[in-house]
């Protein structure tokens, strides 16, 4: 058999056989890439009233007793636990220059039991973390990110890279539309 006898079929079939593996390729990055580009990673970094069955109230005293029968009390050591985490976070999950930016700002990041009932009223619902401008400083809160993970401390981990991300995405003046644009 002569080679000029099969080109015709060969080439054909072995273009096609590319052109399917690039499409492939270009599938296989566009799943991962989407699939960790989520929307709803950014919607489950707020807890709801609706979510716990529950009325938000708008008083700030009935907030603050809200928030204490609603979320599990936070023990001491679970609170070192989450600092620990976070300092994790800090110096390996997040990109080195967001780590840099965040000592060179020397933006605080702090981590509190429960948002104040302050902070509660004005987001419109129960926050994992905020951006507070007047104290240019990061919060993250503990007893909502115990309730959110279910009390998996190693949910916690993961749940603190995206609210640090996010939250200083705030710090560097982005607005929610941006800031859900870069998948945070």
């Amino acid at each position: 058999m002569n080679w000029w006898w099969w080109q015709p079929i060969v080439e054909p079939i072995a273009g096609l056989l590319w052109l399917i593996s690039f499409v492939l390729l270009g599938t296989l990055i566009y799943s991962f890439v989407s699939s960790r580009t989520k929307m709803s990673d950014y919607r489950e970094m707020f807890i709801s009233p609706e979510e716990i069955n529950s009325k938000l109230p708008t008083d700030e005293a009935e907030i603050g007793a809200f928030l204490e029968a609603t979320y599990p009390e936070i023990f001491e050591d679970e609170i070192l636990e989450m600092e620990e985490l976070l300092d994790t976070v800090i110096r390996r999950d997040i990109h080195p220059d967001m780590a840099s930016e965040i000592e060179k700002r020397g933006i605080p990041v702090h981590l509190l039991a429960l948002p104040s009932p302050g902070v509660v009223k004005e987001v419109g619902s129960v926050p994992l973390a905020v951006w507070i401008p007047a104290m240019g400083a990061i919060e993250i809160y503990a007893a909502p990110m115990k309730y959110h993970c279910g009390g998996n401390s190693k949910a916690y981990r993961g749940y603190m890279g995206n609210l640090l991300l996010h939250e200083m995405g705030h710090a560097l003046g982005l607005d929610e539309h941006k800031i859900k644009d870069f998948g945070v």
